[in-house]
């Protein structure tokens, strides 16, 4: 509530208010954010060099050895639970004839399609240029039109709406109001096959062919009684979930009062296996409240009511296995995927180092990459953290690249599924007049995001340190 929020904010305020950001920093970001490079670059991905790799079954015991840590398995919860499902209360309830028609009417505007008409045209803007002559060569194209030539013709050569000019001027169908009014006025008033003249708008000079129109129509109401069935179903069931789910949290105390509460409203309770923090759970599918929450329970503690996919829960704790360390046959065709991949990106490697060899004995990137039977790839001048080609967003090729002057290639650079070799041709700097510009802008930026952080943190490690309990009857009586 208000309340709560400002004291929030006093509290945030004076906690944050010695929280500062120096000029070097904001320097070093505005940096970091501004510089720029122009890459050729070649690629070998993982992927590619699947076909090639063998993995026995000797192999994966000393891999799995190796690297067990990674394949530790998290802690597992099992629960009991009742599920208020809202797919069976939709069986229960039915909209009466008088609803159905009351949403039809209310939502007339769903099942309405407005007038519509199909239009190409052709514009010249009138933007930095002299308006008299921009307008006479619009006059001498309507000429040509009104004359016989083809329109869409016409609208490709000259047209400077070249979202359009490349489908011949073609707008395709359109509502009043899309476009500008002046637009709008002459297109619904032209037939099929007509031609305005001369048309200023905002945007220059238009000439406008209209090649069919659409009448506004309206669906009845049986043609779309079943979604307005299924949609007041839903409604119902939903909020007949609700009032019982709000009812059964003031009968369920504890684990044991699952067993009256569900099934005396014929909700029966059920039993999970054991699942991962992130897993499915059984029978309930995606439900990452519930998750969390069977997580944090204790045993012999039931939740409050929780929001599921499916509807309403309510859980209780009946099992837990703590982390452990798999045994190899549990988890072979993960170790045997992981050790393939890992040869797979060895000879990568190898075909990336033949590679940048070649080029820093050449320093010609085509000449390297056509002898290896490959295509470069050319950036545009680019920023940190942008996608690359073949490979996307990669942090390890920013870190190598950004730190290389023009005219440099680099080493192999190993990303998660591919191996690249870049050439900087081009190192552009931000200067000090665009600092200025945007200096007082990203400092508040970076103030903002660090007392955010700092505050966030201050609160959770509060709540680490308190004892907080929290009493269900009371909060209900609280909040309604």
């Amino acid at each position: 509530n208000l309340r709560h929020s400002v004291v929030v904010e006093k509290l945030r305020a004076a906690l944050t208010q010695w929280v500062t950001v120096a000029d070097r920093e904001v320097e070093q970001e505005f940096q970091r954010r501004n510089e720029k490079v122009k890459l050729e670059m070649v690629s070998f991905g993982v992927d590619t060099f699947r076909p090639e790799v063998t993995v026995t079954d000797a192999e994966l015991q000393p891999y799995f050895e190796a690297n067990k840590e990674k394949y530790r398995l998290g802690e597992k919860r099992k629960i009991r639970y009742v599920l208020v499902d809202l797919d069976a209360l939709r069986g229960t309830v039915k909209p009466t004839e008088r609803e159905i028609t009351r949403s039809y009417n209310d939502n007339i505007e769903l099942y309405s399609t407005p007038e519509q008409v199909r239009a190409s045209h052709i514009l010249l803007k009138t933007e930095g240029k002299k308006e008299d002559e921009v307008k006479a060569k619009a006059e001498a194209l309507l000429t040509q039109v009104k004359a016989g030539a083809d329109f869409a013709d016409l609208a490709r050569k000259n047209s400077e709406d070249e979202a359009s000019a490349k489908n011949g001027g073609d707008l395709d169908y359109f509502a009043r109001g899309r476009m500008v009014p002046e637009f709008d006025d002459v297109a619904f008033k032209l037939q099929p096959g007509e031609i305005s003249g001369l048309v200023k708008s905002q945007y220059g000079f238009h000439i406008i062919k209209v090649t069919d129109k659409k009448d506004a129509t309206v669906r009845s109401l049986d043609e779309v009684r079943p979604q307005i069935v299924d949609q007041l179903s839903w409604e119902k069931a939903q909020a007949k979930a609700t009032d019982m789910a709000a009812a059964m949290e003031n009968e369920i105390k504890k684990p044991a009062d699952l067993d009256k509460a569900g099934p005396s409203r014929g909700f029966k309770v059920q039993e999970s296996g054991f699942f991962l923090r992130e897993e499915p759970i059984l029978g309930l599918g995606p439900s990452p409240q519930v998750a969390a929450e069977a997580f944090v329970l204790k045993t012999g503690e039931v939740s409050g009511v929780l929001r599921a996919s499916r509807g309403y829960v309510f859980v209780t704790v009946v099992g837990s296995q703590p982390p452990r360390l798999p045994s190899l046959d549990e988890v072979k065709d993960k170790v045997k995927d992981d050790l393939t991949k890992q040869k797979a990106k060895d000879l990568a490697v190898q075909k990336a180092t033949a590679l940048a060899a070649a080029l820093k004995a050449s320093g010609d990137m085509a000449k390297a990459a056509k002898a290896a039977g490959l295509e470069v790839k050319t950036t545009e001048l680019i920023a940190r953290e942008s996608a690359l080609p073949e490979i996307g967003v990669s942090p390890e090729v920013d870190q190598v690249a950004f730190t290389l002057p023009a005219g440099t290639a680099s080493d192999p650079i190993v990303t998660e599924n591919a191996v690249a070799v870049v050439k900087v041709v081009e190192h552009k700097q931000p200067t000090a007049t665009e600092l200025a510009a945007e200096r007082d802008g990203l400092r508040q930026e970076m103030l903002n995001d660090r007392r955010g952080r700092f505050f966030a943190a201050y609160m959770q490690k509060a709540k680490a340190k308190m004892k907080i309990e929290v009493n269900r009857e009371n909060l209900q009586r609280v909040v309604g």
